[in-house]
């Protein structure tokens, strides 16, 4: 009788009720190459993917005697996977539990404190996870490469040794997948598509070159394929797994295919790319194939990290001039292309001055719309997470909980943690509060462009720094002169306090739909709803920038114009300045002189939305940030 396996693979936000779900790719990739092992297939039969987030009770209760179980492991399904394991234990004595994935530390640590797993697998798992399986039917396991595991109540690593294959065998090709399209019609699936693995580069919070610093290229016919299926099976989105996609010469050609999918289809709706920082040119025609199909969900990206030279030197990564960062916004931009920057607070040597200025240096450079922030997180097999680095800089962090934004709270939720640094020896946790907070605020006011319009123009013909004005208007708001604005502003600040001590607390928006919401969506959200009120508010602050009282009103008349809102399809306005053509060129970095005379100008919504709930899924979380938050057909007469 053949002994049965499972492989576990659980996004965090994939409940029982679940509409859309990932794919369990990795695991699915792992058994696609375990089963073309002739041994394998004769004496294991595989059961099962689990994959969506039922109570770990269920899922123990639903499984046929199980001899051997995979779980892969990342950062938002280790604590659930623990508990399955345990829950496994309890029921299967003898049942066989491996853990693998980024989130395993390469040493014993966690058989060590983790009395419910048996083996660890370390670095790739596709040839050692079928290797293992071999191993447990004849009994000499230990002589696996790339594992730990226990012997006599003794733990122990194996020899390690760097096994890399060139391609793998496709779980979607072979069929892995096709049962659960059968089983689960009513979902609509995302999924992962690996074209390449490894990174060549070595930057200290990330554990991708660390582990795989090489890069590899799959087998163009098979990627082809693969698209090929995933269009046929109406995989709704795809999330490029590539480190540096548009590195590649087969890139274009995988670019298109997708491209070619969505029109043959109508699937994947949408794709997300990780892009090169090199292969610039290369990059940016993927960008206008995507754009122009509207597949792309972000655009290109042009990820800074930080523009600290000394967090650069720490974090071992080099960036391109601020003048070739310059020039890639004024291309993107003149193109109409999105283009999409992050930074990442936390870093080693970064201060609230470094960090603040970095942000308002991204504006003066032209990213005026779409940066995200990322929280830095501790990764094991990261050079950022060894003790002899968190001990060098200082690092101190909160473990809290994480949230997945634009999902509904899941009944059968079991935390998942993440280490958040919250304090190096640069940046006192007050500074990073004080910083997570300017970050959240900008992203706000100015990404999502509730008042970009004034500080742009603040900035070029006052001289008024944007540091200068946001900090200013932060210190307005916090006077107590603005009750209502004060009141979202308190709630977000009051949230940073509460992760540092390891709180991640949820933002909800009653009127824009049952929904998890990023700090700057819960303001911007709740802002556009009340934007008269949030205007009246805020006249006083701009008025102690902005002396010129005509120029200011009709600022705020373009200003509250260009906004979408729901059921506001088109709508004008007349000034004695050509606010558009001057704020259009500020965003490809060619500014010309304001230009005074009469000017009508229409404002015209393309994709008009009909209510606040349709507002925030399509205009502020499938939008991302200001790109879609300004009405996207202006003509000025």
């Amino acid at each position: 009788m053949k002994r049965n396996v499972y492989f576990i693979q659980v996004d965090v936000s994939s409940g029982k009720d679940s509409r859309v779900v990932y794919l369990p790719y990795t695991a699915g990739v792992i058994i696609a190459n375990a089963w073309k092992r002739e041994k394998v297939a004769a004496t294991y039969e595989f059961k099962d993917f689990i994959f969506i987030r039922k109570t770990v009770e269920d899922v123990a209760e639903e499984m046929e005697n199980p001899s051997v179980v995979g779980f892969s492991n990342y950062c938002w399904n280790t604590e659930y996977n623990l508990a399955l394991a345990s829950e496994i234990k309890k029921r299967y004595p003898d049942c066989i539990t491996v853990f693998g994935g980024h989130n395993i530390p390469q040493n014993t640590d966690f058989l060590e404190k983790y009395p419910q797993i048996d083996y660890l697998c370390f670095g790739e798992g596709e040839v050692t996870f079928g290797a293992l399986l071999e191993a447990f039917d004849s009994g000499n396991a230990e002589n696996v490469p790339n594992i730990a595991y226990r012997k006599n109540g003794e733990v122990f690593m194996s020899e390690t040794k760097s096994i890399c294959m060139p391609d793998y065998a496709s779980p979607y090709l072979d069929g892995w997948f096709d049962p659960i399209l059968e089983k689960y019609p009513h979902i609509e699936f995302n999924t992962i598509l690996e074209t390449s693995r490894g990174c060549p580069n070595h930057c200290a919070y990330c554990d991708w070159g660390p582990l795989m610093e090489k890069i590899r290229f799959f087998s163009l016919e098979k990627v082809l394929a693969e698209i090929e299926w995933i269009g046929r099976n109406k995989i709704r989105f795809v999330w490029g797994a590539d480190a540096n996609f548009g590195i590649g010469k087969n890139d274009l050609t995988i670019a298109d295919a997708l491209v070619a999918a969505k029109e043959k289809y109508g699937y994947p709706e949408r794709v997300r790319i990780n892009y090169s920082k090199g292969n610039s040119e290369r990059v940016r025609e993927i960008v206008r194939r995507f754009n122009r199909k509207g597949i792309d969900r972000e655009g290109a990206t042009i990820s800074l990290q930080s523009l600290s030279p000394v967090v650069l030197e720490n974090i071992g990564r080099k960036n391109m001039s601020l003048e070739k960062f310059r020039e890639h916004f004024s291309v993107y931009h003149e193109e109409g292309l999105q283009v999409y920057s992050e930074l990442i607070l936390g870093l080693p040597g970064e201060t609230y001055d470094s960090f603040v200025d970095g942000i308002c240096k991204l504006f003066e450079i032209g990213q005026h719309f779409i940066f995200e922030v990322y929280h830095c997180i501790v990764l094991p097999n990261s050079e950022l997470g060894q003790k002899e680095y968190i001990k060098k800089h200082g690092i101190k962090t909160s473990r809290s909980e994480i949230v997945r934004f634009h999902c509904a709270t899941d009944a059968y939720y079991i935390p998942e943690k993440i280490d958040i640094i919250t304090e190096t020896a640069a940046m006192p946790c007050a500074d990073w509060q004080s910083s997570s907070l300017f970050a959240g605020f900008t992203q706000a006011m100015h990404a999502c462009g509730l008042l970009r319009c004034f500080a742009v123009y603040a900035f070029h013909e006052l001289g008024k720094g944007y540091r200068s004005f946001y900090e200013g208007l932060m210190e307005y708001i916090e006077s107590g002169n603005a009750p209502f604005t004060n009141e979202l502003y308190q709630t977000v600040k009051d949230s940073f306090t509460k992760l540092a001590e390891g709180v991640n607390p949820r933002f909800f928006v009653p009127f824009a739909g049952n929904l998890v919401w990023d700090h700057y969506e819960y303001m911007f959200i709740s802002i556009s709803r009340d934007y008269e009120k949030f205007y009246s508010e805020m006249m006083p602050y701009l008025r102690s920038v902005i002396d010129d009282e005509n120029i200011l009103s009709q600022l705020l008349k373009y200003q509250k114009a260009v906004l979408r809102r729901p059921d506001e399809e088109t709508c004008e306005c007349e000034t004695e300045y050509d606010f558009y053509d001057y704020f259009r060129n500020i965003y490809v970095n060619k500014y010309t002189a304001l230009k005074k005379g009469k000017f009508k100008t229409v404002f015209t919504d393309s994709n008009p939305v009909g209510n606040w709930e349709d507002f925030g899924k399509f205009v502020v979380w499938y939008g991302k940030m200001g790109s879609k938050s300004y009405k996207d057909t202006i003509e000025v007469s």
